[in-house]
């Protein structure tokens, strides 16, 4: 193994060992809030007349979303250091090419997300049992989209940190950026029933990746019907990560005055 690979794969072990200590915590958070709200959804809500099975969509939804939250931590960490320690000027001269550098933030965040996220499953079953049958569950495409998901939230907070001047600009990103794109994601509601509501909002929702992550989660956890074509996120969500690591990258490149 080259040096080069070598001194990217030693960067990962060391945010691994970072994030292993807080690894408990962060399965407490992230149990409670999926299992509160499975539990409205699932007991309470079909008192208002709300369909016994949405429990189960937003159990999907649960899961597409928790690395989501983690966005905004990984943007103030980062700009935390760009603005104190500047640890991150030590790792630019390290015998790795700069954009590698930064690359390894947006894996880092996403193995992150990754280890924790993977817990929902089980508890999602404990908690609906008989309502969301392992048999319904493709696995496999759940893996994908799980991982395609979280590296994408790893690199989209890349660029997010790269777009933030200061952490008291944390507040306006995270009320313009993150909460629309989550509300607006289809975490509620299905692309296609906002499509019988409102065509144009429909396919100009399209351009949020967020869209392809909850139907792409919804198709591998509940089965195909009624979402986008899991395929078809899959690769629209590939795009997008490609595009919000170039992006991120570049700018942070920019940011810290690299050559």
């Amino acid at each position: 193994m080259s040096i080069m690979l070598k001194t990217f794969w030693a960067l990962i072990q060391r945010d691994m060992l970072v994030f292993w200590p807080t690894y408990k915590d962060r399965i407490i958070n992230s149990l409670l809030w999926a299992t509160i709200t499975l539990v409205v959804f699932d007991q309470v809500m079909p008192s208002l007349g709300l369909n016994a099975g949405y429990a189960a969509f937003l159990a999907a939804s649960n899961i597409a979303s928790w690395g989501f939250f983690d966005v905004m931590e990984n943007v103030a960490k980062t700009i935390s250091d760009i603005e104190g320690e500047r640890s991150i000027s030590y790792y630019l001269t390290l015998p790795v090419p700069q954009w590698m550098v930064f690359f390894r933030i947006g894996i880092a965040n996403a193995l992150s997300a990754f280890f924790v996220v993977i817990m929902f499953v089980p508890i999602t079953k404990i908690i609906l049992w008989n309502k969301l049958s392992f048999g319904q569950i493709s696995f496999v495409k759940l893996l994908v989209m799980v991982t395609l998901t979280n590296l994408f939230y790893g690199l989209f907070s890349l660029y997010l940190a790269a777009k933030t001047e200061n952490l008291d600009k944390i507040t306006n990103i995270w009320m313009r950026v993150i909460f629309p794109l989550w509300f607006l994601g289809c975490y509620q509601f299905p692309w296609y029933t906002l499509k019988n509501v409102s065509p144009i909002v429909a396919y100009f929702d399209l351009l949020n990746p967020l869209v392809y992550i909850m139907e792409g989660t919804r198709a591998a956890l509940i089965g195909q019907e009624g979402s986008l074509d899991f395929w078809y996120c899959t690769l629209a969500l590939c795009g997008f990560s490609v595009v919000a690591g170039y992006v991120g990258i570049k700018k942070m490149k920019k940011r810290l005055d690299c050559l």
